[in-house]
């Protein structure tokens, strides 16, 4: 099987932001987890509607997060999709015979590695680093050591038309050096977290679907937990939204791991520490509404009542992550729509 020789795979948190960090690290550039994490302008909340479901999925983390590292970093990349599969395993096995880690955007659902993960929301993020003819050997920062699919398995995840398109989408690094200002992506990751999150048509990204975004979509997703029990199967729908907060087992819907990112690129860009402290106190918010979504699916028959208490949580996290970001663009200044 041929290689990406030296590079060390380390599972994470989020799985884009493992990817960046781990391949960065391959090209010897030495970013966190929650940097990358931040510089890509995570977190998110976006609602997605799905034609086979009554009922919204949600995604809790920016489809763009890969791409805006590398821009706002400056590292030389090439971001390439559309092609058939041929065309994109030649041009993605032809880096890795170069050396060269290449991150893939997939549908997960295809993916048996990734523990009972149907509702999480395309693209996931993984990195090939080996293949030959029958199989792709994987670096994924949602699994503690690297993993193996078939050829076949790739093939149907890397292109997916269920309700968010993919469309055989990879990401290669051409040159390991950054040319930016750390300190100046740092700031624009962060002000885009923020004007995406408070306004989210201001910002030029494609969240690939047509449902709300940022603070609003979180509003509307209160509404939506609170009239659930109409549902016929609401277990379905709280199910996913459990599985949407503790997406790769963090927990609190990536804000502890912003809680983090804020803390770190914080000291370069002139943030207090009292700005993390804020989100972490939301990402413990976050997981009170996890383990009550924990308790309506234990629950024989857990009642109206305890879905609108989690839609008021949900409600009361808007009104706590608004307040969030809307000190953050004051602090940074100007809100950039980068």
């Amino acid at each position: 099987m041929a290689l990406a020789d030296r590079y060390d795979h380390q599972p994470g948190v989020h799985c884009g932001a493992a990817a960046l960090r781990n391949v960065t690290a391959h090209y010897g550039l030495t970013y966190s987890e929650a940097a990358c994490f931040g510089i890509g302008g995570g977190p998110a909340f976006v609602l997605y509607e799905d034609p086979d479901e009554p009922w919204v999925r949600v995604r809790t983390s920016p489809t763009w997060l890969e791409r805006a590292f590398f821009e706002r970093t400056g590292i030389p990349h090439l971001f390439r999709e559309g092609d058939d599969f041929e065309t994109a395993w030649d041009n993605a096995t032809a880096r890795v015979d170069d050396g060269d880690p290449v991150i893939l955007f997939l549908d997960p659902a295809p993916l048996d590695y990734v523990p009972d993960d149907p509702s999480h929301v395309p693209p996931h993020t993984a990195v090939m680093i080996g293949y030959d003819d029958e199989r792709v050997h994987l670096s994924d920062g949602a699994a503690e050591s690297t993993v193996e699919i078939s050829r076949e398995t790739l093939a149907a995840a890397w292109s997916d038309d269920r309700y968010l398109p993919l469309r055989n989408e990879y990401l290669v690094v051409t040159r390991g050096r950054a040319t930016a200002d750390d300190t100046d992506a740092a700031a624009a990751g962060l002000r885009q977290a923020a004007t995406y999150m408070l306004d989210p048509l201001q910002v030029k990204r494609d969240a690939r679907g047509p449902g709300e975004e940022g603070v609003p979509a979180l509003q509307s997703f209160a509404d939506y937990l609170g009239a659930w029990p109409d549902l016929p199967e609401p277990a379905r729908p709280v199910s996913a939204a459990r599985r949407s907060i503790d997406e790769h087992g963090e927990g609190a819907a990536f804000r502890s791991l912003y809680a983090d990112a804020l803390a770190e690129l914080g000291r370069s860009t002139g943030l207090g520490q009292a700005l993390a402290d804020r989100m972490e106190r939301v990402a413990d918010e976050w997981r009170t509404v996890a383990g009550l979504l924990d308790e309506i699916l234990a629950a024989e028959d857990p009642g109206p009542s305890r879905f609108e208490e989690a839609g008021s949580l949900v409600g009361d996290i808007a009104d706590r992550e608004e307040a969030v970001f809307e000190t953050l663009a004051d602090e940074l200044g100007e809100v950039r729509t980068d």
